[in-house]
């Protein structure tokens, strides 16, 4: 074997060695953040609207997804930014207004079939100020990105997290958007042999439970 060879049988080796080094150090890490997933009771979300006729509601009581805090987030954090994930899915078959052919025409509206879920993703989290008790509440300002109807827009939203106890989250939030941002055409279906036409402004409204 050459003295080149050798040279490149050892830089190649010190090139994995490298590889692996960084591959545990980032198990490790991921290892390290504490996971919360959406519990399958007790959470909460709402869409408000409006329309020509009467202000709407549509309820539901599925939120999953999961939400990982590093473990640098303690019981007494102070202000700034906070190294945090989350991943949210609504099935939008879940959401009812309590009238069927309500909910068919927002389904429909929202491309349902082809886009059956509505997703966030977070990108940013802020903490506005230390909570006055460990249980909270936490006030967040955070940044992500709203998936509906197949289109993504960053939104910016307000968030507020409890410790319900030990092992429990309870994150809290609104934001409104408007459906033709994400090519939702505000329904205007036929009732009462008027037409109805639906405002184009709603608002999303969350009670998150999640447990580690």
């Amino acid at each position: 074997e050459t003295m080149f060879m050798k040279a490149h049988h050892l830089r190649t080796a010190r090139f994995i060695a490298g590889i692996l080094l960084v591959l545990t150090v980032s198990i490790q890490a991921a290892e390290n953040w504490t996971r919360y997933k959406a519990q399958p009771t007790g959470s909460k979300v709402k869409i408000e609207g409006t329309s020509t006729v009467h202000d709407w509601t549509m309820e539901g009581q599925i939120i999953g997804g999961y939400v990982e805090l590093d473990p640098t987030f303690d019981s007494a954090p102070t202000p700034g930014k906070v190294s945090a994930r989350a991943m949210v899915t609504i099935p939008v078959r879940s959401l009812n207004s309590g009238k069927a052919s309500m909910d068919s025409v927002m389904q429909q509206a929202m491309k349902q079939t082809d886009h059956p879920r509505i997703q966030y993703r977070l990108t940013e989290m802020s903490l506005k100020e230390a909570p006055k008790s460990p249980e909270g509440p936490y006030l967040f300002d955070t940044k992500g990105e709203l998936a509906v109807a197949g289109v993504t827009n960053k939104i910016s939203m307000p968030v507020s997290m409890e410790s319900i106890d030990k092992t429990k989250l309870k994150f809290s939030g609104s934001t409104p958007i408007k459906m033709t941002d994400y090519g939702v055409t505000p329904p205007s279906p036929l009732g009462l042999g008027l037409v109805i036409k639906t405002g184009n402004e709603v608002k999303i409204i969350f009670e998150w439970i999640t447990v580690q």
